[in-house]
C-alpha cells in the first residue's frame, strides 16, 4: 500500500490529519501508528490540526519577495478582522514566479495583485473568488514554432516512439542517437542523457523502473510547469521511449502537489495515449505489486511487452523531494531523506532495483531527437554551442515566461527578448541557474547560456531558471532570502547543512539589525566550503551561494563599507 497517497487521500477528503484518522489508517494498513506519525511529521503538506475556514497561502521566497509579498502579506494580516475564521500563511515557492506575488486559496493560485488592486473587502475574504491565472507565458525561439517540438498535429504524436518499435534495434539506435545529440539532463546536474539510459539498459535484474521528476520547487524555476501544461504528449512519449530503452515495463510520474492544472494536463495525456495502446494508467500500489523485486526476473508470458504501467505520484510537500534519492524514498513510504551515494539510482533506486530518473524538460526533448536526429539538435546551438533549452524568466523583467533559446544565446538577449528590465531599469545583477546559483553583476550580462560558459563565470546553469534583478535593489536582502528558504527546506539528515543553515540565517540577520558587527560575515565562506564537503546532497551544497556572491560582488549592499576577504 502507499500510504503517502492514503495520507493524501484523506488529507483531501477532510482537511486535515486527525489523531482519530491516522490510528484508523494504521490498524487498515497494519503498520504502527509511529510509522504514519514519522511521514505526517516530516511532509509540508500535511496538517494534524483542523485549518481554519479560510486559508490564504502567501509565497515568501525570491521572485514574490522581490515584488513586495512580504509587505503585501503584513498589510494583508492587520486588515484581516477575525483571525480565526480567515488565516494567512507565508509558504515557500508555489512555482509560479512568473505570475509574482503569488497566494493561493484551496490550491488555487492568482496574482496578490489581483486582491489587492480589486475591490475585494481584504477585511473579510469569505466572499472574495481568487481568479484564474490563465495559460502560462511561454515564448518560441522562431515565430510561433516550437523547435523543440516535432509535430504538427495531434495525430503525428507518437511517431518517434512507434518508429523505434518498428526498428529490430530501435532501443539500442535511440540510446546511439541521445549519445550522439550530447543532450544533458536537464534538472540541473548535466549527466549526459544517453549515458545514463545505457548505464539503466546494461544493469542486470528485474524490474526496473522509470522516473519522471516533475517536483520543481527551486524558487524561479517553473518550465517544467510549463512543459506540462503546453506539451504533456512530448512528456509522456520521452518517458515511454525511456522506458523501452532501458528494458522497464512500469513509469511513475512524480508531480508537486501545487500543480493541480498542470495534473489534469497529463493525466489527459496519459489517457489519449492509453487509447492508443501505448500504455495503462494504474494506481502505484498496483504497478509496485506487479513486479516483486523477489519474483522472477523474466516478464511473465502473458504480458504485453510494448504496454507500460503508468503511475502519477503526488508530491506531498518539500523542495527537498526534487533530489532523486529522496523521491525515491517519497515512493517507498519514507520520509523523504536523501541516500548516500552510491549505490546510484541507475544500479540500485526504487525498491533497490535499476531505475532511471529524468526531470521532465530532459524526457520532452527526446521525441524531437528522435526525430530529427544528433546532428540536427547539436546544430541548433549558437556559434560552437549545442542544442536547446528552456529557459524560466522572472524577477524584474517585462515580460516573464518560459523562453525557447539555443544553447549559447548571450543571456543579455535573452533579457532584451523579454522586453528588458522593468520600468526601464538598468541590470544590477542576475541568477542564471534559479535560487541555488550565484548571483553575477550586470557586466557579465553577455555570458552565453550553457553549463560551461557559466560555470566558467562563476555561477552555473542549473534549473535553467534567469532572475533578473534592477538597479536599486539591495542584494543582501535577496541574498538573505534564499538562505532563509534553504533553511526552511533542508530536511535535516545532515547536520551540516542542519546547523549550518541556522546559523547563517540567524547571523545574516543580526548583521541586518546591527547586533553583530559585518565583519563577522567573514566566517561564511569557510562554513560554506563545509557544507559543499559534508552535505549528502545538493541542497547544503549550494545554500550559501547567494551570501557568498554578495560578498564577491555587492559589498556596497552590506550594512557597513567594510571589506570581506572572500
Amino acid at each position: 500500500m502507499s500510504l503517502l497517497t492514503e495520507l493524501l487521500n484523506l488529507q483531501e477528503q477532510h482537511g486535515w490529519l486527525s489523531k482519530d484518522r491516522l490510528r484508523t489508517l494504521a490498524k487498515q494498513s497494519n503498520v504502527p501508528l509511529h510509522q504514519l506519525q514519522s511521514l505526517v511529521s516530516f511532509y509540508t503538506h500535511f496538517q494534524t490540526t483542523a485549518p481554519a475556514p479560510l486559508e490564504l497561502h502567501v509565497c515568501r521566497d525570491m521572485t514574490c519577495h522581490l515584488h513586495g509579498a512580504t509587505q503585501q502579506t503584513e498589510l494583508l494580516k492587520k486588515q484581516i478582522v477575525d483571525t480565526t475564521h480567515t488565516v494567512i500563511k507565508e509558504v515557500s515557492c508555489l512555482g509560479r514566479c512568473d505570475n509574482a506575488p503569488v497566494a493561493d486559496i484551496d490550491g488555487c493560485p492568482f496574482s496578490i495583485t489581483d486582491l489587492t488592486a480589486s475591490n475585494a473587502n481584504t477585511t473579510d475574504l469569505t466572499a472574495f473568488v481568487p481568479p484564474p491565472l490563465g495559460p502560462s507565458r511561454m515564448i518560441p525561439w522562431d515565430g510561433d514554432r516550437f523547435r523543440s517540438d516535432p509535430y504538427h498535429s495531434e495525430k503525428e504524436h507518437y511517431q518517434a516512439l512507434t518508429t523505434m518499435l518498428d526498428q529490430t534495434k530501435g532501443a539500442e539506435q535511440a540510446i546511439q542517437t541521445l549519445k550522439q545529440s550530447g543532450l544533458k539532463g536537464m534538472g540541473g546536474a548535466g549527466f549526459p542523457t544517453g549515458v545514463k539510459w545505457e548505464l539503466v539498459r546494461n544493469q542486470p535484474g528485474h524490474p526496473k523502473y522509470v522516473v519522471v521528476n516533475a517536483d520543481e520547487s527551486e524558487p524561479g524555476t517553473f518550465k517544467d510547469r510549463a512543459l506540462l501544461e503546453y506539451f504533456p504528449h512530448l512528456v509522456i512519449e520521452g518517458m515511454l521511449i525511456a522506458a523501452h530503452c532501458v528494458g522497464s515495463q512500469q513509469a511513475i510520474i512524480f508531480i508537486r502537489h501545487e500543480y493541480r492544472h498542470e495534473k489534469e494536463k497529463i493525466l489527459t495525456a496519459i489517457r489519449k495515449a492509453e487509447d492508443r495502446g501505448l500504455l495503462t494508467l494504474v494506481p502505484l500500489k498496483q504497478l509496485l505489486d506487479n513486479q516483486n523485486p523477489d519474483q522472477s526476473s523474466t516478464l511473465e508470458d502473458n504480458r504485453d511487452e510494448n504496454l507500460i504501467e503508468v503511475s502519477l505520484f503526488v508530491s506531498p510537500g518539500g523542495y527537498i523531494l526534487g533530489e532523486e534519492t529522496a523521491l525515491l524514498e517519497a515512493l517507498e513510504d519514507k520520509r523523504g531523506e536523501p541516500r548516500n551515494k552510491p549505490p546510484f539510482p541507475g544500479t540500485a533506486g526504487l525498491r533497490n532495483q535499476p531505475t532511471l530518473i529524468n526531470n521532465v524538460e530532459t524526457l520532452a526533448m527526446v521525441p524531437v531527437i528522435m526525430q530529427q536526429g544528433g546532428d540536427w539538435w547539436k546544430s541548433q546551438g549558437l556559434s560552437s554551442f549545442e542544442g536547446l533549452k528552456f529557459i524560466s524568466v522572472s524577477g524584474h523583467i517585462t515580460y516573464p515566461g518560459t523562453y525557447e533559446v539555443p544553447v549559447g544565446l548571450p543571456v543579455s538577449e535573452l533579457i532584451e527578448r523579454a522586453g528588458g528590465v522593468d520600468s526601464g531599469r538598468r541590470l544590477k545583477a542576475f541568477a542564471p541557474g534559479g535560487a541555488s546559483s550565484m548571483f553575477l553583476p550586470a557586466e557579465k550580462v553577455d555570458t552565453p547560456i550553457d553549463f560551461k560558459a557559466l560555470q566558467d563565470a562563476g555561477s552555473m546553469l542549473g534549473s535553467g531558471a534567469l532572475f533578473v534583478v534592477a538597479e536599486g535593489t539591495n542584494m543582501l536582502d535577496i541574498a538573505v532570502n534564499v538562505v532563509r528558504f534553504f533553511r526552511n527546506e533542508s530536511c535535516g539528515k545532515c547536520v551540516p547543512c542542519r546547523i549550518g543553515t541556522q546559523k547563517t540565517v540567524a547571523l545574516l540577520d543580526h548583521v541586518r539589525l546591527g547586533t553583530q558587527p559585518c565583519e563577522r560575515l567573514q566566517v561564511l565562506p569557510e562554513l560554506a566550503e563545509t557544507l559543499l564537503q559534508t552535505s549528502i546532497c545538493g541542497l547544503g551544497q549550494v545554500a550559501l551561494n547567494p551570501i557568498l556572491s554578495v560578498l564577491e560582488y555587492f559589498q556596497t549592499d552590506l550594512p557597513s563599507d567594510t571589506n570581506i576577504d572572500t
